[in-house]
């Protein structure tokens, strides 16, 4: 071991006892040891053996380092007492045991504790230590490795504010006492490890499951990877670089939004990076860059320590890189295997995505003129999973658009069913505000005291239940938009609060006493007759106004004829898929018995309906009449047959002509009759007449009849 020797004679200890006290050091241990069997990580670990040796044994401060998976850098992974310019260093330099000259690299090489008892003269200290901390301009210091066997995993350094003597026997304590601490945190490791490698491969296997099943090219396949990457490798940041070598642009996305540009916007930066020299190369490259000062420089993100990219390239159109970055920390083998394996599904779901879109364009170019035309008919003007080509809804569509560029507040309002939420969510999505949170809240679902804690939210200890902090919905919707559902059913007492949080700006958490300022879009909705409401006391007047700044009223299902049955359509798609069958759409009598329904549940239940018919009947290649329910037909033989008697009656008073009156609606129900059938037939006179049980030259017959009767 190695020992200073400052000329300075240590027959007693100036400003301390005993320092390193054996039965201090045994209760440590078994402190320790015991807290194996709780739940706990490598860092809570070597956050309690640190707090032991600063705060139980008698250092000021300490720090302890472990070797990454490469057995080249001790990486920062606890300290205790620093100031926080000297964490900021110490967690953002990776020491190389290489490259810097130090007492931490010099005991992890060496095996051999160092101890030091004056440290302002002492010159095994060098400039780097200087660097990365002021303790060593002063006091007394100990730094000893971790050790399994021979084996270093680290090591541990404690500091004293005062000029100490380390006895023999002291330090052999300390380094028993090291000893043990190594088998704790290598056993913890161990556990923890395996966790995290269950972990990583979960998180790959959703994430390959969900890339496969992706046939379009959009970015959800990058979104994936990106949020896997950053879950797998613990990451801070992440960026994908996609260039088009035919078009010479390139795509780049930092997981947020995804930009566009051409190749030389992008030149400077990507040019010099690991970005580049991953894709030149084609392999993987992980690197630390330090500069002279040795502090981690970044080319990408400039503070990030630790820097990894993996390559690819897509059917030789496309090349380019994943990159991630950390503050501090190293990469493992396996978070690199496993990185590897997901971002080669990413391509092969991009290749396949390819391949499915040009034989898609192929498909379509096989298409008839008639077939394209209809497609065109048939497409959904309406946008953000809103369907709609009426006029009423072409019209709301408009409105969403003019008022979403605005952060006023907005009141839909609409029967249950017609898609007050739809609206709310096209909304957000149209807005500045799309990249933040959209929360919905549903007013009736949530009992009133509940309500308040879940918006504004609380402090711990503001009730009973209460032993957390929680973050209310209002604050954590800041800076995007927030959905009250059925806003009339909010209570008087939280109308108050709300009222007051709308005109400040600001909440309070129950029990709290902080005004938390809010920036959030409100969007209410209801199918309640809020002015009839404010009449009756229910509802404050002040709030209906605050709220209600941009009313949007949605029609109901009954009052979009051209929508019904698009959407009926669309619904056979939906469950075609989910339910694996190939049924073509609804007839023609199903689709009159479609319009004449009333649809009181609005599309909700037109969706609802369409889903049991396809569960429970045994249908063929196209929905009839008889596989829908009773309900909905019996409106319709409603409808058709009902006669309004007043269209033929004169005032009584007047007198009735019996014979004129009955010949009139006998003359009137054959008309509408072969109307009808004839509408079913789409024209065709014989397939009519076969609808009718009569023959062709009967109806012909009787259309003559009718025409002559009318004149």
């Amino acid at each position: 071991m190695e020992k200073a020797t400052n000329g300075k004679d240590y027959s007693q200890r100036a400003s301390f006892g005993t320092l390193l006290d054996k039965d201090k050091l045994l209760k440590s241990i078994f402190r320790i040891s015991t807290s194996l069997t709780a739940p706990s990580n490598v860092n809570e670990i070597l956050t309690r053996i640190l707090d032991e040796v600063v705060d139980t044994i008698g250092f000021d401060m300490g720090i302890i380092r472990l070797l990454d998976e490469t057995k080249k850098y001790l990486e920062t992974k606890v300290v205790k007492n620093y100031g926080p310019e000297e964490i900021k260093i110490a967690f953002s330099v990776a020491l190389s045991l290489d490259e810097h000259d130090c007492i931490s690299t010099k005991v992890a090489k060496s095996g051999q504790p160092i101890a030091i008892e004056d440290a302002a003269t002492d010159a095994r200290i060098t400039e780097t230590d200087r660097m990365l901390t002021k303790i060593y301009n002063q006091g007394s210091i100990v730094c000893a490795p971790l050790k399994i066997g021979d084996d270093v995993i680290g090591t541990i350094a404690a500091w004293c504010k005062e000029e100490t003597k380390f006895f023999p026997e002291e330090i052999s304590l300390f380094l028993t006492f090291a000893n043990q601490m190594s088998i704790i945190i290598q056993n913890t490791w161990l556990f923890e490890t395996n966790a995290e490698k269950i972990r990583q491969l979960m998180t790959l296997q959703e994430a390959v499951s969900e890339i496969n099943i992706s046939r379009v090219l959009d970015n959800r396949i990058l979104d994936i990877l990106n949020k896997s990457a950053l879950k797998i490798a613990k990451a801070d940041k992440v960026l994908v670089y996609f260039l088009d070598i035919e078009k010479d642009r390139c795509l780049v996305t930092d997981g947020g939004k995804v930009f566009i540009e051409e190749k030389n916007t992008y030149d400077d930066k990507i040019g010099k990076s690991i970005l580049k020299e991953a894709i030149d190369k084609d392999k993987i490259i992980v690197r630390r860059e330090l500069s002279d000062d040795h502090v981690v420089t970044v080319c990408v993100y400039p503070g990030y320590s630790s820097e990894i990219a993996f390559p690819f390239h897509i059917k030789n159109k496309f090349t380019g890189a994943l990159y991630l970055a950390k503050r501090s920390g190293s990469y493992s083998q396996g978070q690199i295997n496993i990185l590897d394996v997901l971002v080669k599904n990413a391509v092969t779901s991009y290749d396949n995505a390819i391949m499915h879109s040009m034989l898609s364009l192929e498909a379509k170019t096989l298409k008839t003129e008639v077939e394209k035309l209809k497609e065109r008919e048939d497409i959904l003007l309406g946008f953000h999973n809103i369907l709609g080509k009426s006029k009423k809804m072409l019209g709301l569509f408009h409105v969403v658009e003019e008022v979403a560029a605005h952060n006023t507040n907005i009141l839909i309002q609409g029967e249950s069913g017609t898609g007050k939420e739809l609206i709310a969510r096209a909304i957000h999505k149209q807005s500045d505000r799309n990249a933040k949170p959209f929360v919905d809240v549903n007013c009736a679902a949530i009992p009133g005291t509940l309500l308040e804690s879940e918006l504004f939210g609380y402090e711990a200890g503001a009730f009973t239940d209460a032993r957390k902090r929680k973050i209310g919905l209002l604050e954590y919707a800041n800076g995007g938009t927030l959905l009250l559902d059925e806003v009339g059913d909010m209570g008087i007492h939280l109308q108050v609060k709300f009222m007051r949080m709308l005109e400040n700006g600001y909440i309070r958490r129950l029990g709290g006493t902080d005004n938390i300022p809010v920036d959030v879009r409100f969007i209410f909705s209801t199918n309640k007759d809020l002015v009839k409401m404010v009449n009756e006391g229910s509802f404050r007047e002040d709030l209906f106004y605050r709220i209600s700044v941009v009313p949007i009223m949605i029609p109901p299902l009954r009052e979009r004829g051209d929508d019904i049955i698009l959407l009926a359509r669309f619904y056979v798609e939906e469950f075609n898929k989910k339910f694996g069958k190939k049924v073509k759409g609804l007839s023609k009598d199903a689709e009159l018995v479609f319009k004449a329904y009333q649809w009181p549940g609005n599309v909700r239940e037109l969706k609802n309906i369409i889903e049991r018919v396809m569960i429970i009947q045994s249908i063929g290649n196209i929905i009839m009449p008889e596989n829908l329910p009773g309900e909905i037909k019996t409106t319709q033989q409603q409808k058709q047959f009902k006669i309004d008697i007043d269209d033929f009656i004169s005032l009584l008073s007047e007198g009735v002509d019996y014979t004129a009156v009955t010949q009139k609606i006998i003359t009137e129900i054959k008309e509408k009759i072969l109307e009808n059938a004839l509408e079913i037939s789409g024209g065709n006179k014989t397939m009519a007449a076969k609808h009718l049980s009569i023959s062709r030259y009967k109806l012909i017959r009787e259309q003559k009849k009718i025409g002559r009767q009318m004149n």
